[in-house]
């Protein structure tokens, strides 16, 4: 498989050393089988993988966030799995920064990682600078963390017409964003501008099913989540910082052990929302110069195509 070259760190004309990072993308939607595909892939590749998931990441929930599972994680190994306490916020930029070091020190040892993982807006900030926004803030966050979802669009459509046409407007984490920079700053959010790099971006693989198919496995999986785990998770789960508490799965569950609804009605919802979910990651990988390729294909097939494109390059910051 391709290796780092010696140019692994680069000095940009401020001066500065900056890494260059290399690694390949496995993305898809929930429940097409990424978990399972990316160990065989990479065990055909020799290298270990990096998780791009938005709830993945924390420690816990092994169940309802779906985690590659402990025999997965014991034939190849998996990076940004379980990496941060549930009590935490993780957003794109934070990902970014800690996907960056995994990433550079996975180079350094000769190894260009296969990064997975359905959360489409931490892999394009993996790829593309995010802008220069304002640092978050907290008792602004809780304030809008408690108004009305249709309260929030209100607000972005008459204060920026143009992010409100481009937002995924069942997002409420990035709708959120989006208003706390407006209220912060003043200012538009979509004047804050993301500039896209010029290197390579292709090197990436967006795992497909037909649509049937993936909508049976997501109704198959829930079920499996509810009747091994997934409920006690929820019940013996403590603190939750906003990021984590948006897991699909988590309100419904709540809601169901305090017997608002019946456990048919949970599943349902659950359902529901992560075939929704599946849509709005389609939606927004389509948009990515990434190779569509069948989940039931070869690992060993995607495994020559990342050998004959070569890995993605992005500078990363030191």
């Amino acid at each position: 498989m391709p290796r780092p070259r010696d140019e692994s760190h680069a000095i940009h004309g401020t001066g500065q050393q900056m890494s260059v990072l290399r690694f390949f993308i496995l993305a898809g939607p929930t429940a097409v089988g990424k978990s399972d595909f990316a160990v065989e892939i990479a065990e055909c590749m020799r290298t270990e993988i990096v998780g791009a998931d938005a709830f993945q990441v924390y420690q816990g929930f092994e169940i309802l966030s779906g985690k590659p599972s402990l025999a997965l994680q014991a034939r190849v190994k998996h990076h940004l799995i379980g990496a941060l306490p549930v009590t935490e916020n993780c957003d794109a930029a934070r990902f970014t920064a800690l996907a960056e070091k995994e990433i550079d020190d996975l180079n350094q040892r000769g190894l260009v990682p296969l990064v997975v993982g359905g959360s489409g807006f931490y892999i394009d900030a993996l790829l593309n600078p995010l802008p220069d926004l304002p640092p978050s803030d907290q008792p602004l966050r809780d304030q809008l963390a408690q108004e009305p979802l249709d309260s929030l669009l209100a607000e972005l459509k008459r204060c920026d017409p143009l992010a409100f046409a481009q937002i995924d407007r069942q997002n409420r984490r990035r709708i959120e964003r989006a208003i706390e920079v407006i209220r912060l700053t003043g200012k538009p959010f979509s004047t804050y501008r993301r500039p896209r790099t010029s290197e390579s971006q292709d090197s990436g693989l967006v795992l497909s099913r037909p649509r049937p198919d993936l909508h049976h496995r997501i109704d198959q999986r829930v079920r499996w989540m509810l009747e091994n785990g997934a409920i006690e998770e929820v019940s013996s789960a403590g603190e939750l910082s906003m990021t984590a508490r948006q897991m699909i799965g988590i309100s419904e569950i709540i809601r169901f052990l305090s017997k608002e609804i019946s456990f048919h009605e949970c599943a349902q919802l659950i359902q529901a929302a992560t075939r929704q979910y599946a849509k709005r990651q389609i939606t927004w990988f389509n948009a990515r110069p990434f190779r569509t390729f069948p989940a039931e294909g070869s690992a060993r097939d995607a495994a020559q195509f990342y050998h004959e494109k070569g890995p993605i390059t992005v500078s990363g910051k030191q």
